[in-house]
């Protein structure tokens, strides 16, 4: 039994959001300052600022706590805004990731991983930024949704993970492929933009008021128009938006608002998916009423809301993200459906376990705003004498019988509903199916072969019936009304759903064909869990795909006194009539709906807030039949449909059959109770039934949790109205209540329940026997199992009784209710009681035997009720009851027993689903006869401590007494040690299953065996040979050359190198590993959780019951015992017993069993070493800074702390800190770690786990110290156990009784089993070792062990919080080794943190090629004066090239030298450099080592231009280009190497260019290269080969050859002249000079000719 966890869906609880802001890539801007800003209700946080880079690195992590319900949370988006810092303005949004915490909820993990988000464009216009991009970029993040019940595995389950899979952690270079890891919902198909137009015309409501609807798509918002003072508000408002489809964000919210008392008021709510209205196309819904409810009272029907969702694609790629309203015209809704009045009638027959203590009751109806009539009636107590006081009522109508009646005005969309019942009947047949096929599996358990038969037909008739709803286009029907694209889309989406159905059911007949007789109950099983798994599928699509044209529930209120009893709430449409329709009589026949069927209806207290159908709070049980029909039909409805009934009048019926007789026959077996160890003495128990005005009670079973009454109660004679057909159809259902009865106080109501009985008819009950007729020899399974769905008597289920949400008990029982043919038999209505259920159903018992060690009480924390004296455990299960001896003195909190082993024989049903609760019990000894219990425990899954493939053979009191040397091996369950017991009769043999072929093959296997061992022992067979024998490898390992120099590694470097798996490169494969669990080690199942050698139980002394909450357990102790449970066979002569059978069992006699007991009682001194690692994602406990955190360790009353050595400011802190303790068993067994805070006032608590050391000092898996991989004396990979391999190999054959290991030649020899070295790197170490620890790592296979061996590990644990139960705050990594304190212990591994290594980044930037062109000169030609700048950790400290200046091709030579310092550790992958962050505080800031580089154009008015960026992660760097021809744009496939490693690098690397030019110019180049030569070098080879900065000295560098052209024209005038304004004024000087010239000539000329003229003689 469990806790209900549905029941609580909407109780507040609380809930961390965890979010980690990896980084940003593409983002378009690579000279400004971007942070991220994450906003999550009215919560906001942000980022660390990160300068000019195109790829902005963050890794910041971010916790938003919440409580609240389920609900609420999920209806809250995360925002994620990526924004550019501006000076005296406001800052930019450069793109938006919103994602619904809906879509994070149904993550398998409930959230992402490294996972890329696209930016979106900001909310509102394209705002202006200077560099415009069509990418807004993606960012890199992780969310996760943590939650306070959040289901953990508890159970033991049988299976075990992949052993490769413990090895995987979250280092993984694939996380940087943007589109292998794009955030998005895995369901939905390629995003596109779409426009969303969602139209609110009018509503309904019950109160007149002004109403106003608000809306949110977050981020927009808005709200309608007022529409004052009516109950018909009139809006005819519709929005639009464009937005991505899918997205993660798809949930839109209405909120109804009313003003009143000066303020508005939230009324109404409705959240709307747009993923679920859009069955794999766009979104469309409606038109459309929504029925509203109050959110304060679910019970409460605020109105309705008429409003239309639709959708098209936009042409735009990236289309404004505003929101547009506008007025619309009014709907007209008669296209799409028709208003009638529908009449909707209950007639109430019969009602009980009515809790009240009025005498009358009325009853009456709601549906949306209209009330029924009212019906009333007289209430009276069941006759007779009950064991506890009799608090509920019955009534019961007689003929003729009165109905309450009420008429509503609602849409008639039952055309629209025929999809709907079809789902609803299918699921209804395939449960019956398959509760009838678990009869037939209870009645033949080991006939395979026909229940695979039976199987067959069952999908067989499933595929039929599917067929048929396709045939009669039960999905694709014709409307009268015009269909809505939500109809289209709908009708489309089920029919592909149910085309594709029958090609699964299918495959599953086809698997039972394919199966082989030994494996066929396998196969069974699987099949039988794959149909529950298909009902469960279609459940949720018949729940998922009715949104549009819901009707509104039909509620039914139960009051007597003046106060409501009780509500029941039900789906109006299941209760409609189909009349109209042509198939209506097939529709009738086959009762797809429930109209005016009998059905017993279940009535809830009204302030029940339980989500769960059986949640306790029951408060009424009333048998009648509802109709909701159409008022022109009623007539016609009346006439013909019910021909069982006769209406005499309005709201007046009487049956056709008055009355039919029945005998009711109750059968009752045993119960399971969840103690809750409140009451001192176990109380006395008994079941009370109740049906109608009759009530019969078991006999009380005294003093025990398992009570087993094992009797039958008869109701002789029920009298109910009508026709036996209606309750074969639909049998009605009793109402159970469990008491406590105590002497000197109050009867305790335990739980209640409703148990649904079987109804035979007379003339089949003669058929109903389990035992089968003559002739049904001849008849097939399928013909049985059709027999078994009315079997008398019902086979017996366990039925639960719940209190306040919680399942308090369980009973094992069944009912019928059999057909007095004959009338009635017996008058008397007096129950009859008898003792012995029918031998048909009656669970056939078996003996076992019981074995129980007690190893103790640990944790005690009640200190009153320690002190009150001695205790002893009890055992109960069943009728036996096994009791520990009286308790020691306390040590700490750990309580022992004198006598701690208890054993005796039970009688168990040999189904274990009939097997009882096995309880356990902490009784206090006040005196030599007094006892009073403290608490008590259930102990979970009693199934899991049988003994397979064991019995236990009794003897008898004689013959143990005519021979006392009588032996007898057992195989112990554990160890599989073989033991001898002479003082008892009891020989346990192994039941083991051997083949003939193998009893004929066993004398050549022998000889093999030898030969083999003669091959190895010559060295003629290879030891590969050997261990693919025994280990069944697939191929021989090679050689893979001599290993790496160790000198250099750490235990670091063992850690890191066990977070890759893959081994992208093969320097991994030589360095050693070790394995890091996911979780704690006790949560590992191949271990066996570490609780082979006892099983905790915790302790219960009360329950808290809180209102909107799970109850609360009062756990003040674990108690720890071993059980074993093994079947017990007698021989025919004693079976029937005669007080020969031994019982209780002998006491403990085994060696083995001896020297268990005996260290328990002797206290055990421990050195305890906790190595801590790392914390992983620790809560935040400042305000705005992550935490400053240090360890806190707590064992036997000594504290040790850290704090000295806190990590400041780090949410990941590396510790690697080494703590050294002392303890001794079983007092000091829990240790108690803490992760503080240190803050300068009050250190705060982050989180703690606590560590079971008892439970790794005694498992069997050796949990103390890990086995590391291979074997070493020294180095990092250092064998830190006190014995080597050899030793605790022959230390564990001599337990467990085998011949201790033999080594010969290259292999060794052990339980019969061959094994050869696996050791792939320490290969020089001692042979002996090597190869005993293969066997200890392969242990597993041996089969006198059959266990795994704790391996060299981490472990990561969570850290929890008292007042935030169950709410992970952070994670720690650590392991712990245990020693015994009084031997040598060896040196401790030092785990101190490797410091980043000093080195010197070296880059020459060699030349440029094709940059784009930043400018133009004063003569318009394109121009640069390029340069380039760098910086590594710090972009204070950039440096710069000289300036190549009046570049007209995008080219520029440089051969600049710079350097950048740079720490650098090589484990974590990181550069590490500290900043102040404080006034006085300095903190660390670890990044990836990335080289900065930037091209720019230089200006000496203007801002410098941005022409292209360079960004180099030097550790996982792209291979650059021989080349410049061959440098492009990089492939995805490019080989990457690490400069760490290869220490140099020369070539030519590809530009990110500019997004777009200076405004003006012309794009000229987007291929921009640079060439580069980068060098690492340590700080030592640094200080002893220096270099200069630039050109200079040391090893000074050539200044570039560049064009004579290349200078700066303000400091150079004469070349300014030469190569500016010469070359472009030349062509106009000469023209001037030669036309100045002319121009002269022409002056002189002219000037001169009249002198010339003058001088002329006149003749």
């Amino acid at each position: 039994m469990s806790y209900m966890d549905d029941c609580f869906a909407g109780a507040p609880q609380d809930f961390l959001i965890c979010i980690t802001v990896h980084k940003a890539a593409k983002v378009g801007l690579a000279t400004s300052d971007l942070y991220v800003k994450v906003s999550l209700d009215k919560t906001k946080k942000t980022t660390k600022t990160f300068q000019n880079s195109e790829n902005p690195f963050f890794n910041e992590y971010f916790v938003f706590e919440f409580r609240c319900p389920l609900t609420d949370l999920l209806r809250m988006t995360i925002l994620f805004e990526l924004k550019k810092t501006q000076t005296l303005v406001k800052n930019v949004v450069v793109g938006e990731l919103l994602i619904d915490l809906h879509s994070v909820w149904n993550q398998p993990n409930h959230g992402f991983f490294k996972k890329w988000g696209r930016l979106e464009p900001p909310i509102g216009e394209h705002p202006p930024r200077e560099e415009a991009s069509d990418s807004h970029g993606y960012l890199q993040l992780d969310l996760v949704i943590v939650s306070q019940h959040s289901s953990l595995v508890n159970s033991l389950s049988a299976e075990e993970p992949d052993t490769q899979s413990l090895n995987k952690w979250t280092v993984d270079q694939d996380y940087d492929d943007i589109e292998k890891n794009l955030l998005q919902n895995p369901n939905s198909s390629t995003p596109s933009n779409i426009r969303y137009s969602i139209a609110f015309y009018r509503g309904f409501f019950v109160r007149k008021g002004s109403y106003m609807i608000q809306y949110r798509f977050h981020p927009f918002k808005g709200k309608t128009p007022v529409a004052k003072q009516t109950t018909t508000p009139v809006w005819n408002h519709e929005i639009s938006f464009a937005w991505m489809y899918p997205s993660l964000a798809q949930r839109f919210l209405i909120l109804v608002l009313v003003h009143e008392h000066l303020k508005w008021k939230c009324v109404a709510e409705y959240e709307l998916s747009f993923e679920e209205i859009a069955f794999k196309g766009t979104p469309s819904l409606g038109p459309t009423y929504l029925q509203l409810y109050d959110p304060a009272d679910p019970m409460t029907y605020v109105g309705r809301l008429l409003l239309e969702v639709r959708s098209e694609a936009v042409a735009e790629e990236r289309p404004s993200h505003v929101i547009l309203c506008e007025d619309i015209h009014g709907l007209d809704e008669s296209p799409f459906w028709r208003e009638d009045v529908f009449m909707v009638e209950f007639l109430p027959l019969l009602g009980d376990h009515v809790l009240t203590g009025a005498s009358s009751y009325k009853i009456s109806m709601k549906l949306a705003e209209n009330t029924s009539t009212v019906l009333e009636g007289p209430l009276q107590t069941p006759a007779g004498k009950f064991r506890s006081a009799m608090h509920s009522k019955s009534f019961r109508q007689d003929a003729p019988y009165r109905s309450c009646l009420l008429r509503a005005r609602l849409p008639d969309n039952r055309d629209k509903y025929e999809s709907d019942y079809f789902m609803i009947d299918l699921i209804g047949f395939m449960r019956s199916e398959l509760d009838t096929f678990k009869v037939f599996q209870l009645k033949s358990p080991q006939q395979d072969v026909d229940q695979a038969k039976c199987l067959k037909a069952i999908i067989s008739s499933i595929l039929t019936k599917i067929k048929e709803g396709i045939r009669e286009h039960r999905f694709d029907h014709e409307m009268e009304s015009q269909r809505t694209p939500w109809d289209i889309n709908r009708q489309l989406f089920l029919v592909a759903f149910f085309a594709k159905l029958p090609h699964e059911l299918r495959l599953l007949k086809q698997e039972l064909r394919s199966c082989f007789v030994e494996n066929l109950d396998a196969s069974v099983a699987d099949v039988v869990n794959e149909l529950h798994r298909l009902v469960d599928r279609i459940t949720a699509l018949s729940n998922m795909t009715r949104v549009q044209d819901e009707w509104p529930d039909l509620l039914l209120h139960l009051s007597a006194g003046g106060k409501e009893v009780g509500v029941c709430r039900l789906n109006a449409k299941l209760f409609l009539s189909l009349q109209r329709r042509q198939l209506q009589l097939q529709l009738q026949q086959n009762q797809i709906t429930q109209c005016w069927r009998l059905k017993s209806f279940a009535f809830k207290a009204p302030g029940c807030t339980h989500s769960c159908p059986n949640c306790g709070c029951s408060t009424a049980m009333v048998l009648g039949c509802i109709a909701i029909v159409v008022e022109r039909e009623r007539k016609q409805f009346v006439s013909h449909i019910i021909g069982d009934w006769v209406s005499i009048e309005p709201m007046v019926w009487k049956t056709r059959v008055a009355w039919t007789f029945f005998r009711c026959h109750v059968y009752v077996h045993q119960a399971k109770v969840r103690p809750s160890g409140e009451k001192k003495h176990v109380a006395d128990s008994h079941l009370r039934i109740l049906f109608g005005e009759q009530a019969a009670e078991t006999h009380t079973s005294p003093g025990t949790m398992s009570p087993i009454w094992d009797a039958e109660i008869t109701f002789k004679c029920i009298t109910l109205p009508g026709s036996v057909d209606w309750y074969v159809q639909h049998p009605p259902l009793l109402s159970l209540e469990f008491h406590y009865k105590e002497r000197s106080l109050a009867d305790e109501l335990v739980g209640k329940g409703h148990l649904l009985a079987s109804v035979i008819s007379g003339e089949h009950f003669a058929d109903s026997a389990w035992q089968e007729g003559a002739l049904c020899w001849s008849k097939g399974p399928v013909y049985k199992m059709q027999r078994l769905k009315h079997v008398s008597p019902p086979p017996l289920k366990w039925v639960p009784l719940a209190r306040k949400g919680a399942v308090q008990a369980e009973v094992l029982m069944s009912a019928e209710f059999i057909e007095l043919a004959d009338g009635v038999a017996d008058a008397s209505k007096e129950p009859l009681l008898t003792m012995g259920i029918p031998e048909a159903i009656r669970p056939h018992m078996r003996n076992f035997a019981l074995e129980v060690i007690f190893v103790g009480l640990r944790n005690y924390c009640k200190s009153t009720m320690s002190s009150a004296g001695k205790r002893k455990i009890k055992i109960m299960m069943g009728d036996l009851v096994l009791a520990s001896g009286p308790s020691t003195a306390r040590i700490g909190n750990s309580i022992n027993f004198l006598v701690a082993y208890a054993s005796a024989v039970v009688s168990l049903p040999d189904q274990q689903e009939y097997w009882p609760a096995m309880i356990a019990a902490d009784v206090l000894l006040s005196g030599p006869t007094t006892e009073s219990i403290l608490g008590a425990a259930l102990i979970p899954n009693s199934a899991s401590f049988l003994q397979r493939g064991k019995t236990t053979k009794c003897g008898t009191q004689s013959s143990v007494a005519a021979s006392n040397t009588t032996t007898a091996v057992t195989v112990d369950g554990d160890d599989d040690e073989a033991e001898t017991e002479a003082e008892t009769g009891v020989e346990e043999t192994e039941v083991e299953d051997s083949d003939e072929e193998e009893e004929e093959e066993e004398f050549p296997v022998k000889l093999r065996h030898l030969w083999r061992r003669l091959m190895f022992a010559l060295g003629l067979r290879p030891a590969a040979y050997a261990n693919r024998l025994a280990l069944r490898y697939e191929s021989d390992e090679g050689d893979h050359g001599d290993p790496l120099a160790e000198g250099q590694f750490t235990w670091w470097t063992k850690f890191y190198n066990s977070m890759y798996w893959k081994a992208a490169e093969m320097t991994h494969e030589y360095k050693h590993r070790l394995v890091i669990f996911p979780n704690e080690l006790e949560k590992q199942p191949q271990f066996g959780y570490l609780q082979d050698w006892a099983v905790p139980v915790q302790m219960v002394h009360g329950v808290k019951f809180k209102k909107q909450a799970p109850p609360k357990e009062d756990v003040y102790a674990t108690l720890k015992i071993q059980v074993k449970l093994t079947p017990y066979q007698c021989g025919a002569w004693d079976e029937g017993g005669g007080g020969d059978m031994l019982r209780p069992l002998a006491g403990a006699t085994s060696p083995r069993q001896q020297t268990m007991l005996q260290s328990l009682a002797e206290p055990v001194r421990l050195a305890v070493r906790v190595y801590v690692v790392q914390g992983l994602q620790m809560r935040p406990r400042d305000v705005r800074d992550s935490s400053d955190c240090y360890v806190k360790l707590l064992l036997g009353g000594k504290t040790v702390s850290d704090r000295a050595a806190y990590i400041p400011n780090q949410s990941n802190p590396i510790f690697g800190r080494i703590f050294e303790l002392e303890a001794t068993l079983p007092g000091d067994n829990m240790l108690l770690l803490m992760v503080y805070d240190q803050d300068k006032c009050r250190d705060d608590l982050i989180g703690q786990t606590y560590i079971d050391l008892e439970d790794r000092w005694r498992s069997k898996h050796r949990a103390t110290v890990g086995l590391a991989q291979e074997y070493s004396r020294a180095g990092y990979n250092q064998w830190h156990d006190v014995s080597p391999p050899s030793e605790i190999l022959k230390d564990l054959c001599q337990q467990q009784g085998i011949q201790p290991p033999y080594f010969y030649g290259h292999v060794v020899e052990v339980d019969g089993l061959l094994f050869g070295d696996e050791t792939a790197i320490s290969r020089g170490e001692e042979l002996h070792e090597r190869l005993s620890l293969t066997v200890l790592k392969n242990i597993e296979k041996l089969p006198s062990f059959g266990h795994k061996l704790v391996p060299e590990h981490v472990e990561t644990r969570s850290l929890y919080r008292d007042d935030y139960p169950n709410v992970e705050q952070g994670k720690l990594q650590l392991w712990i080794e245990l020693f015994e304190a009084n031997t040598y212990i060896p040196f401790p591994v030092d785990i101190t943190p490797v410091p980043p290594a000093g080195y010197e980044i070296r880059v020459v930037v060699k030349s440029l090629r094709g940059i784009q062109a930043g400018d133009r000169n004063v003569f318009g030609k394109l121009m640069s004066d390029l340069f380039v700048t760098g910086w590594c950790q710090d972009i204070d400290k950039r440096q710069s090239t000289d300036i190549h200046y009046r570049s007209f091709t995008g080219d520029a030579a440089f051969n600049w030298r710079m350097i950048f310092p740079m720490m650098y550790s090589p484990n974590e992958d990181m550069m590490v450099f500290r900043r102040r962050g404080g006034l006085f505080e300095e903190i660390e800031i670890k990044r990836p080592p990335v080289i900065y580089l930037q091209i720019w154009d230089r200006d000496v008015i203007t801002r410098n231009e941005y022409l292209g960026a360079l960004e180099l992660n030097l550790s996982n760097m792209p291979m650059p280009y021989e080349t410049e021809g061959q440098c492009r744009a990089y492939a995805k496939q490019r080989k990457r190497l690490n400069l760490f490693q290869r220490r140099s690098v020369h070539g030519w690397f590809p530009v990110e260019s500019a997004p777009q030019p200076r405004f003006g110019l012309p794009v000229t180049s987007t291929k921009g290269k640079i060439e580069l030569q980068i060098d690492v070098c340590t700080s030592v080879e640094a200080s002893n080969q220096p270099a200069g900065h630039g050109h200079d000295p040391p090893m000074a560098l050539e200044k570039p050859n560049r064009p004579s052209t290349a200078f700066n024209p303000l400091t150079h005038p004469f070349k300014s002249f030469h190569y500016i304004l010469w070359p472009s004024l030349r062509k106009y000087v000469l023209w001037g000079v030669l036309v100045a010239a002319v121009i002269l000539g022409l002056v002189l000329y002219f000037s001169e000719l009249p002198g010339k003229l003058m001088s002329i003689p006149v003749l």
